[in-house]
C-alpha cells in the first residue's frame, strides 16, 4: 500500500474532523493534555522549580493555568492531530504500531508547541499579572506575604519545558489512545 498522502490544507482538517470519532479525540486530548499534563507541569514548575505562584491554593492555581492552556493549546492540537494521524501512516511500520508512532509524533510536536509556555504563563497569568490578581482576590488571599521564588532566564525556562515535556507529552498521547480505544470500543453484541 502505498504511503498516503497528505497536503495541509483547510479541506484535510474539515475532511479529519467531519468524523465525531476525531472531534471526541481532540476534547480527550485536549482535557489529557491541559489538566493531566497541566497538574505534571504544575508540580514541575511550581514546586520542583520553585517557581511558585500567587496567593491561592494549589488546586485553583492548577485549575487557573490548566484552563489558560486548554483555550490556548486545543487549536494547536487541533493541527498536530491529524499530522500525527498522517505521519504515522506514512510510516513503514505494522499496522500495531500506528497508534504508537501517532503518539510519539503528536506528544513530541505537542512538546515543541509548549516550550515558550513559561514565556505565556508568566505574562498572563503568572503571579503579578491582572488575572493572577483576580484569582487571588477571588479565592485567594491578597493580603499574604508571597515567599521569593526562583527566577530562570527565558532560554533556561523554555529548556526545561522542552525537556519535562518530551516525556509527559508523548506519554499522555499514549495514554489518549488507550482512552479513547475504550471509549470508541464497539459495544459487545448479544449472542
Amino acid at each position: 500500500m502505498p504511503p498516503a498522502t497528505f497536503t495541509p490544507s483547510l479541506r484535510s482538517l474539515v475532511d479529519f474532523y467531519r468524523d465525531p470519532a476525531s472531534r471526541l479525540a481532540l476534547l480527550v486530548t485536549a482535557l489529557t493534555m491541559c489538566y493531566i499534563g497541566g497538574i505534571a507541569m504544575f508540580w514541575f514548575h511550581a514546586i520542583y522549580l520553585d517557581e511558585g505562584g500567587p496567593a491561592i491554593s494549589w488546586v485553583a492555581h492548577w485549575l487557573l493555568d490548566s484552563s489558560f492552556a486548554f483555550v490556548a493549546l486545543t487549536p494547536a492540537l487541533a493541527l498536530i492531530m491529524p499530522f500525527a494521524a498522517w505521519v504515522a501512516r506514512a510510516v513503514p511500520a505494522s499496522a500495531s504500531l500506528v497508534p504508537w508512532v501517532y503518539a510519539a509524533v503528536g506528544g513530541a510536536a505537542f512538546a515543541l508547541v509548549t516550550t515558550p509556555g513559561p514565556i505565556a504563563h508568566d505574562l498572563v497569568v503568572g503571579r503579578g499579572t491582572w488575572v493572577a490578581d483576580r484569582a487571588t482576590d477571588l479565592v485567594g488571599d491578597s493580603s499574604a506575604t508571597l515567599p521569593p521564588v526562583a527566577d530562570y532566564p527565558p532560554l533556561a525556562a523554555m529548556a526545561q519545558q522542552l525537556g519535562a515535556g518530551v516525556p509527559l507529552y508523548i506519554t499522555l498521547m499514549a495514554l489518549t489512545v488507550v482512552l479513547l480505544r475504550l471509549l470508541l470500543r464497539p459495544a459487545p453484541t448479544a449472542s
